[in-house]
């Protein structure tokens, strides 16, 4: 019992992960008309924005691979944790367009560890007939997080605007760092 209490918390904080990772990933669809007017660009440039995450996202998932069979997951999902925080603050701060640029290309990096960290924590604390259905739940977990990217976070921008929201998401994200460390950490040692 006491090794699935700690398996639970440790799945938990990397699906957490995966859940931040596709909210950042949604945000910018309800966006649009701000960030055109915000940076004075056309829709193509505020597209371009969006991928970015996209872009980085996919470049970075072999290397990300590598790195968990170096380092594990603990190391790549709290820095991960921190990249998107980090880059949802810079985002919400930006001034520029390549600011802002730099903040999408941040929370991208930063999102890639999340559903492969969960993916090795489930292939080592679960037994292969239960890896199929760790996989299912951190991917349903995840579009709760775009799902509230859309209609929620929409009645906010609409609100109070986009800023204020992607830093107080930024700021949001080092809350799980303790918790990734801690957590990881402790179940390694079991």
């Amino acid at each position: 019992r006491r090794r699935n209490s700690w398996l639970r918390r440790v799945l938990f904080q990397s699906a957490n992960c995966f859940f931040y990772a596709f909210f950042q990933r949604a945000a910018p669809s309800v966006m649009v008309d701000p960030l055109m007017a915000a940076f004075s660009v056309g829709a193509a440039v505020t597209g371009n924005l969006a991928a970015l995450y996209l872009y980085i996202y996919a470049v970075l998932q072999i290397p990300v691979g590598l790195l968990l069979d170096r380092w594990g997951p603990r190391i790549l999902l709290a820095g991960g944790m921190m990249l998107v925080g980090i880059g949802a603050a810079l985002f919400g701060l930006a001034e520029t367009i390549e600011v802002a640029y730099v903040g999408r290309l941040m929370i991208g990096a930063g999102s890639a560890v999340g559903f492969i960290s969960g993916l090795t924590l489930a292939s080592v604390w679960h037994p292969p007939q239960r890896f199929g259905l760790f996989s299912g739940m951190t991917m349903g977990y995840a579009m709760i997080g775009a799902f509230l990217a859309q209609g929620p976070l929409g009645i906010i921008v609409d609100g109070y605007g986009w800023r204020d929201p992607m830093v107080l998401t930024g700021i949001g994200g080092g809350g799980p760092l303790p918790l990734i460390w801690f957590f990881v950490e402790q179940a390694i040692a079991q």
